[in-house]
């Protein structure tokens, strides 16, 4: 009687365990990153960094950072931050933030980014008054990154 008690409670944990793994995995790195994102997203960018892929994206006029896991299973979509955006600052012609997020693997990436209000301004002007070598501009967006060391 104790060892069917053993077993029906092993197989109780068994799929307490298998229930908690959740995460959907994919094939691709590709599919992960297009299942991954809202439907909203746009300015889609996919970063290497410290041997991770990194995905930044505009949602509903914030970014939006990602990564995406590898391992035996596949590729796995894995978003730790809030979605980072601004309310309108008055007259400013940008406005910048910054924040870290920590990959899946416990990989720390650190994001320097900002809008560009001022349609006059461009991407080389924010960035040599911020003193940064490299800034990325989001596609078909006013959101623009950076990732720093």
């Amino acid at each position: 009687m104790k060892s069917f008690k053993t077993i029906v409670l092993g197989i109780c944990l068994a799929l307490t365990l298998a229930a908690c793994d959740q995460a959907v995995w994919y094939d691709t790195k590709e599919e992960a990153i297009e299942n991954g994102l809202e439907d909203k997203a746009r300015g889609v960018t996919v970063e290497e960094y410290k041997g991770e892929t990194i995905v930044l994206y505009e949602y509903e006029g914030a970014l939006g950072a990602a990564s995406i896991t590898e391992s035996e299973k596949g590729y796995h979509w894995y978003r730790s931050a809030p979605y980072h955006g601004f309310d309108a600052p008055g007259d400013l012609p940008y406005a910048t933030g910054g924040f870290t997020f920590e990959t899946e693997a416990g990989v720390e990436v650190t994001i320097l980014y900002g809008t560009i209000f001022d349609p006059m301004m461009d991407i080389n002007e924010v960035a040599s008054r911020e003193e940064l070598t490299e800034v990325t501009m989001l596609d078909e967006s006013d959101l623009f990154y950076t990732l720093l060391e």
